[in-house]
C-alpha cells in the first residue's frame, strides 16, 4: 500500500477589524457559530483536509484587523501559501481598506489569494459591497477565486478552504 503524502500549508487570513475572519474560523474548525471577540494580535488554528492520497493541514493565522497591529503583519505573511482577503459586505470601508491588505501580504510573501465577502446572511437587508464591484476587484488585482460566505448559516465555509487547498496544490505542481 502506498504512503499517503503530508503537506503543511501556511494560511494568512487578513482583513479589517470585526468583519467575521475569527467567526470563520471558528465555523471551519467546530462547525458551529461562535461569536468572537476581536483578535489580539495573531490566532493560530489548525485544519485538516484529506484529498485522495494527500493529507493536507492548514496552519491557518488569522491576523488582528486593528491598525496597531498592522506592524506585525509583514513578517508574520512571509511564507505564506495561501491569504484569504477579508471584507465584510455590510461595511464598505472593509471593501475600501483590502488593496492595502492585499500589498502588505503581496509584498512579502506569493501566496494563492482568495477573495472572501464576509456576512452573506446579512447581505439582503444590509449589502453596501456589490458582487460586481468585488468582481471589479478581483479582476483588477488577479484574484483567481470570489466567495461570499456566512458564518452564521455556514454557506460556503468548507467550500473555500478546499478550493484553497486544491488551488494550492495545483500551483505547487503537487497533484
Amino acid at each position: 500500500m502506498a504512503q499517503r503524502k503530508k503537506f503543511l500549508f501556511k494560511i494568512v487570513v487578513v482583513g479589517d477589524g470585526g468583519i467575521g475572519k475569527s467567526t470563520m474560523i471558528q465555523r471551519l474548525i467546530t462547525g458551529k457559530y461562535i461569536a468572537q471577540k476581536i483578535t489580539i494580535g495573531t490566532d493560530l488554528a489548525s485544519y485538516s483536509v484529506n484529498l485522495s492520497d494527500l493529507d493536507v493541514r492548514l496552519q491557518i493565522w488569522d491576523f488582528a484587523g486593528e491598525k496597531r497591529f498592522r506592524f506585525f503583519l509583514p513578517n508574520y505573511s512571509r511564507g505564506a501559501h495561501g491569504c484569504l482577503l477579508c471584507y465584510d459586505l455590510t461595511r464598505y470601508s472593509s471593501f475600501e481598506h483590502l488593496s492595502e491588505w492585499y500589498n502588505i501580504v503581496h509584498d512579502n510573501s506569493n501566496p494563492l489569494f482568495i477573495l472572501i465577502g464576509e456576512k452573506y446572511d446579512l447581505a439582503p437587508i444590509k449589502r453596501t459591497v456589490s458582487q460586481k464591484e468585488a468582481e471589479e476587484f478581483q479582476q483588477e488585482y488577479d484574484i483567481p477565486y470570489f466567495y461570499e460566505t456566512s458564518s452564521k448559516s455556514g454557506f460556503n465555509n468548507e467550500v473555500i478552504f478546499q478550493e484553497l487547498t486544491q488551488a494550492i496544490l495545483e500551483k505547487r505542481n503537487l497533484l
